[in-house]
């Protein structure tokens, strides 16, 4: 897959180009059951499947947390079998629930060994007990996804990563997809889409083949059995005439889906199958079930079974210390394993058939078809949806363990600020219909009067349209103060009554929007100055697939001052030809009529004066819209008398607050993500503390174990004093009993700094003078030489006339006294190598012979560039020819003499023999 998203990058995103910000990037989430494939695009680097600690490709969707430390992915499946009570997945189907929900219930029949807090903060929440501590499902996805952020941003080596497209099942509630929403945000991240996985496998397909995508729709069918679920997405293909040029678009026809079919429930059978024949042949005293740690190793056996059966007519499962330390060797066929899922083959094509009947076309009308998903590696899964589709082929024309990443990536890269993508179109199918819900009140004509109420429903989104959908605005003229609306799915008829069920308690309401201001609003205004012309409210089912409410504003028509075409607007939307709250859509752009109104007339907008926020209610979510179109508040005028009548004017748009509850799912709200940002945050320092703290541990274990074997070596214990060998002795056995009995896990980081720098300071000055006594002779030795070979150069014209002389004696003085006082110090040092012992330090280091042999070699290019200048060949003649290469070879000859006939040769001698060589060789020349 490297290649292809290389080829990707470079073909289909041609014009991909990064913002001046380097570290630029996006990234995607497949949000699996039991595994996590993350994508990477960075300016610079191909789109690809980032590689986490391990080196794969993929990452179980796990999280342990145990004495206030994180494990993640397969370091904590690697800890699954001592620990399972503490190793939390499968828990994206869990987001947004409470504990009365069925997805809770039948996760708790197949995992029976997790604590679950009966009494949490939120009860509208799931949270589960972890080292005395209680987190919800969302605040653990949130830490989930924090990890993958983190070891992605490794990765791709940039400083963060936030923008992020992370894909769902398409059977998520807005509510659903709204939690998942806000669990990103705990980890750090920006969400830019929720995609649905279905949708992301077809797009993958679909940017690899774009230049075969034309007019005539291309229909492509993805069937994807993961580890929990089972989906059908059906897809078409076709250019569509854009405004310059005609781009692709893929429309999402019909889904279909079972959310609880998917591997998972094969391997618990098949577990069970296994528990059943082990207590059967082995006899054990307990029941199996009653150790979860041995639930989880036949739990581990039989997903290996699984898939080795997929492959084999059979095979033999075998589990080391199964149950009450007795080995198991179980034999099992693929014709058990068939029989043990007999009853749920008639579910395994339902979903295509439903995908059929809300696509509304025959399954002839099918070019392609592709499975995805472990679960279709089962044979007997693939031997049914071919029935299903009769004569169509399976297509094996996808990665299918990559293809929603990569689907997914494209979207990412296409939706962040860094990059530039050739446009793909999607139109994903709304299959939660919406209505909003509201109290008209019945105000008599001549008295203003309010008569009666009666109760307003009006569809907003309907089933089967698509999405994302252009802003929806409902005008409300009844209310005179604060209010509130509901928002509730529509009859849901393109689903079974056991997707009913299994959907549960999230069909009963939506979201409750609270809308305040307008008290105030009106509390402000007097009904000389303006009429109040009503309030309108904006809704949209944004890319994402989440409801959300835009905007809330209360409308007044000024009675002077700017009237004509903004009074005429403003009655417009409250025609009495149009029922109060009857839904208006904006088809041009995501901005409403009025707002183009505002632009072109520069009406003013204000929000209502905000007050002190109260605490928003645990579960609901507060949103304020922004603010808008502030042209007046900068306009300015020549004449004073107009600027200081424009203040007195009120403006025609004044903003509402929106604060939106959810009464049947749990989604954060602003504080609970501020709440679990700080508490990541306090876990990362933690860990960031345990890691130095671990490291520091290992470096001390591991120098002290190569400090005893120092104290074997005689190489290294011949430079050793007798008192360092005994103290390092004694610091190691101390050490070493210090580490195996008294080191807890309340042990500070400085007791290990400390006991390593004891250490250290004892070898440290040892391993010195081993250092020093290879390398100090070696590199004394060549600075003598060089010494030497530089006075030869101050004696060149001692014997000659002075003006014959190559160099001034001035100089050749000054460079003879600096050489005397360097003779003095190699003099020394000499001494002082030949008198010490191998445990004595030494006064100097290699690194002052280095210095000094670094002067000597400046002094003598100094000394060189003094030479005097010949200007004629006939001085040449005269003077003779200098060859300093031959004074170098004639003095290193005289140093190698010198040292043999050292013994039997006096000082005097030596002198005369030095001054009679270098007479001779200046009368040659």
């Amino acid at each position: 897959m490297r290649l292809h998203g290389t080829v990707l990058l470079v073909i289909l995103l041609g014009c991909l180009f990064a913002t001046s910000d380097g570290q630029l990037a996006a990234m995607t989430i497949d949000l699996g059951t039991q595994f996590l494939k993350i994508g990477i695009v960075k300016p610079g680097i191909p789109m690809d499947i980032a590689l986490n600690t391990e080196s794969r490709r993929k990452t179980p969707n796990v999280v342990m947390i145990q004495d206030g430390h994180r494990t993640f992915a397969d370091a904590a499946i690697g800890m699954q079998v001592r620990y399972p009570h503490l190793v939390h997945g499968q828990l994206n189907d869990l987001v947004g629930k409470s504990t009365q929900h069925p997805s809770f219930e039948l996760f708790k029949r197949r995992n029976t060994f997790f604590e679950v807090d009966d009494a949490p903060k939120n009860a509208s929440s799931i949270n589960f007990k972890l080292g005395g501590e209680s987190y919800t499902v969302e605040a653990l996805t949130a830490m989930i996804l924090a990890n993958a952020k983190k070891f992605t941003e490794e990765y791709a080596q940039a400083a963060e990563i936030k923008d992020v497209v992370i894909t769902v099942p398409v059977y998520f509630t807005p509510a659903e997809r709204l939690a998942v929403e806000r669990a990103a945000q705990m980890a750090g991240l920006t969400v830019l889409q929720l995609i649905n996985d279905g949708t992301a496998a077809a797009l993958s397909h679909g940017i690899f083949r774009r230049k075969e995508i034309g007019e005539k729709p291309q229909r492509l069918m993805v069937y994807d059995m993961g580890a929990a679920k089972t989906t059908a997405t059906i897809v078409e293909f076709k250019l569509v005439k854009e405004k310059y040029e005609k781009q692709p678009k893929m429309t999402v026809l019909g889904v279909g889906f079972d959310r609880t079919l998917g591997g998972i429930e094969m391997t618990n059978r098949l577990r069970d199958h296994l528990i059943e024949m082990f207590e059967k042949n082995y006899k054990p005293k307990t029941k199996v079930n009653t150790n979860r740690r041995a639930m989880t190793k036949f739990s581990k056996e039989a997903e290996r079974l699984k898939q080795v059966l997929s492959a084999n007519a059979e095979h033999f499962a075998q589990i080391e210390s199964a149950h009450e330390d007795i080995d198991a060797k179980l034999k099992v066929t693929r014709e058990d394993f068939n029989h043990l899922i007999s009853d749920m083959e008639s579910r395994f094509g339902e979903p295509i058939e439903q995908a059929l009947r809300m696509a509304q076309i025959p399954i002839d009308d099918i070019d392609q078809f592709v499975l995805m998903g472990a679960g279709t590696r089962v044979p007997k899964v693939q031997e049914i949806v071919q029935k299903t589709i009769g004569t169509k082929e399976i297509g094996k024309f996808l990665n299918t363990d990559e293809a929603v990443a990569m689907g997914a990536l494209f979207q990412a890269a296409h939706l962040s600020k860094g990059f530039k993508v050739k446009p793909f179109n999607i139109e994903e199918k709304v299959i939660f219909p919406v209505e909003v819900h509201f109290v008209s009140k019945i105000r008599d004509e001549k008295t203003e009067e309010i008569t009666g109420e009666k109760n307003v429903v009006k569809t907003l989104f309907a089933a089967n349209s698509v999405y994302p959908t252009h802003p929806k605005t409902i005008s409300l003229t009844s209310y005179s103060d604060d209010f509130s609306v509901a928002l509730k799915y529509g009859k849901i008829e393109s689903f079974t009554k056991q997707q009913v069920q299994e959907i549960g308690s999230l069909l009963d309401n939506l979201v409750d929007v609270e809308i305040s201001g307008l008290s105030e609003a009106l509390k402000n205004r007097s009904s000389e100055e303006s009429e109040f012309k009503g309030v309108k409210v904006s809704f949209i089912v944004d890319a994402s697939g989440i409801v959300r409410v835009r905007r809330a504003e209360a409308l007044f028509e000024p009675k002077s001052g700017l009237v004509g075409s903004i009074a005429s607007t403003i009655s417009g939307l409250f025609s009495s030809k149009t029922e109060e709250g009857e839904p208006t859509t904006d088809d041009s752009t995501p901005q409403s009529t009025e707002e183009k109104t505002e632009e072109k007339e520069s009406v003013k907008v204000e929000d209502s004066t905000p007050e002190p926020e109260p605490e928003t209610p645990v579960n609901s979510t507060s949103e304020e819209s922004p603010k808008t179109n502030e042209t007046e508040k900068n306009a300015s005028s020549g004449n004073a008398t107009e600027v200081k009548e424009k203040k007195k004017e009120l403006p025609s748009i004044v903003r509402l607050r929106i604060t939106n509850k959810y009464p049947s799912a749990f989604v954060p709200n602003k504080y609970d993500v501020q709440e679990e940002k700080r508490r990541m945050e306090a876990f990362a320092e933690k860990e960031r503390l345990a890691s130095e703290r671990a490291a520091v541990e290992n470096e001390l274990e591991s120098f002290n174990f190569e400090c005893s074997q120092y104290l074997e070596e005689t190489e290294f214990t011949d430079y050793m004093a007798d008192e360092e060998k005994t103290k390092l002795e004694d610091s190691v056995k101390r050490i070493r009993a210090w580490l195996e009995d008294d080191v807890t896990k309340d042990t500070p980081t400085k007791d290990f700094t400390d006991n390593l720098l004891e250490l250290k300071n004892v070898v440290r000055s040892v391993k010195k003078r081993q250092e020093h006594d290879k390398a100090v002779p070696e590199k004394l030795k060549s600075l003598e030489t060089l010494l030497e070979t530089t006075f030869s150069l101050t004696t060149l014209g001692n014997n000659v006339d002075e003006e014959k002389a190559l160099f001034k004696k001035e100089d050749r003085d000054g460079l003879k006294s600096k050489l005397d006082k360097l003779k003095i110090w190699v003099t020394d040092v000499r001494k002082h190598l030949d008198l010490k012992k191998k445990t004595d330090d030494f006064n100097f280091t290699g690194k002052d012979i280095d210095t000094k042999t670094k002067n000597l070699n400046r002094e003598v290019d100094r000394f060189m560039k003094k030479m005097k200048k010949i200007t004629t060949l006939d001085d040449l003649a005269k003077d003779g020819k200098i060859d300093i290469d031959t004074i170098v070879e004639e003095a290193e000859k005289k140093k190698a003499e010198q040292d043999k006939k050292k013994e039997k040769k006096s000082t005097k001698k030596a002198n005369e023999s030095k001054v009679e060589n270098e007479s001779e060789i200046k009368t040659e020349l």
